[in-house]
């Protein structure tokens, strides 16, 4: 069953009905079980509900928070990830819905809703689907200020390929300049180091990249980063006698080393698979491995997983396989970060 589309879900509103009976209508449907009452005053059927995933949820919250607020409020921070549907270390969203108001000096916690108080430029400002929240540009900035370097990387790394890349394989000079106009831009909305969040947000710009295909890529970076591994050259595109070759996840140039992001999913996932077995995928991959390593520039191929992102010890150990160096005590510092980054939403740690 294909989930709803969550801006389309239609809510009812008990208080925007003259006649109390049809009030009391929506609440003993909600008693039944076939309405879900998303916040006081406010339902959805049921099914509707069951049907959305986590996301989903959240976004339907969302809508159903702007309505019982003034018009100049709007989604932000995890809210806007929600509404722009953008990457992050945990899908879930929870309840409590996170909203800006340009006229508020402080902030207002209650249990469904948090509003801080935040200027709002025009250009700070878009409607996904007739709701309002922060554009890109400035989510990421909320979002680099606030939250884990994980979820901040995954968000930044997921905009700039929206903006700079739109989606495409793209890459030359007119790319790298406007990723840098792009990139000079956020850290200018950031603001001095000194501001609350400021060095963070910095931090995590300037390691952001539009290469970074998806949010498996971008934890991989991250955990690489993080075992002390040189930056790899995202994307490579691999040449053998000038033909072209493949285009690799990741590689690392010092030690020749291609790395590729999938496991065993390319394998035994249908849709990857695409009608053919896992015994033809499998010559396939390997062909094309053997086809790599034929350029000079590839002296290796790493397969790997969000299991071993999840474990750094695990591709630690496929890159010593690999011949690329790795410090112990990266491993150590990197299995106790990711421990932090993978434990549940509701773990204590």
């Amino acid at each position: 069953m294909t989930a709803p589309d969550p801006f389309r879900v239609p809510l009812s509103f008990a208080a925007t009905y003259g006649d109390a009976k049809e009030a009391r209508a929506l609440r003993r449907g909600h008693e039944r079980g076939d309405m879900h009452r998303v916040r006081r005053g406010v339902y959805v059927a049921a099914a509707a509900w069951t049907a959305l995933d986590d996301r989903g949820r959240h976004v339907v919250t969302v809508r159903a928070a702007l309505a019982g607020h003034p018009a100049r409020l709007v989604a932000s921070h995890d809210s806007a990830v929600a509404v722009h549907d953008l990457p992050r270390v945990h899908r879930a969203f929870g309840e409590v819905v996170q909203l800006v108001d340009p006229l508020r000096a402080e902030a207002r916690r209650a249990r469904l809703v948090h509003v801080r108080p935040g200027e709002l430029a025009a250009r700070d400002v878009v409607e996904v689907a007739g709701v309002p929240s922060t554009s890109l540009s400035r989510t990421v900035v909320d979002v680099a200020k606030s939250a884990s370097f994980g979820d901040a990387v995954l968000c930044a790394d997921a905009v700039l390929r929206r903006i700079v890349l739109s989606g495409r394989h793209d890459a030359g000079p007119h790319v790298d300049e406007r990723l840098a106009r792009v990139r000079a831009d956020l850290l200018a909305s950031v603001g001095p180091g000194d501001r609350r969040g400021g060095s963070a947000a910095a931090r995590v710009i300037e390691f952001a990249s539009p290469w970074a295909e998806n949010g498996g890529e971008s934890l991989a970076r991250i955990v690489l980063h993080e075992l002390g591994v040189e930056a790899p050259v995202l994307q490579k595109v691999v040449t053998v006698h000038g033909r072209f070759a493949g285009r690799g996840d990741m590689h690392l140039p010092d030690d020749g080393a291609l790395l590729e992001f999938d496991g065993m999913e390319k394998l035994v996932d249908g849709k990857m698979l695409a009608g053919r077995s896992t015994a033809e995928a499998l010559r396939q991959l390997k062909a094309r491995d053997r086809e790599l390593l034929r350029s000079s520039e590839v002296r290796t191929v790493v397969h790997f997983d969000l299991l071993d992102v999840v474990h750094p010890a695990r591709l630690a150990d496929l890159l010593r396989a690999a011949h690329v160096a790795v410090d112990p005590r990266r491993v150590r510092t990197a299995t106790r970060l990711a421990a932090v980054r993978f434990a549940p939403p509701d773990s204590p740690d």
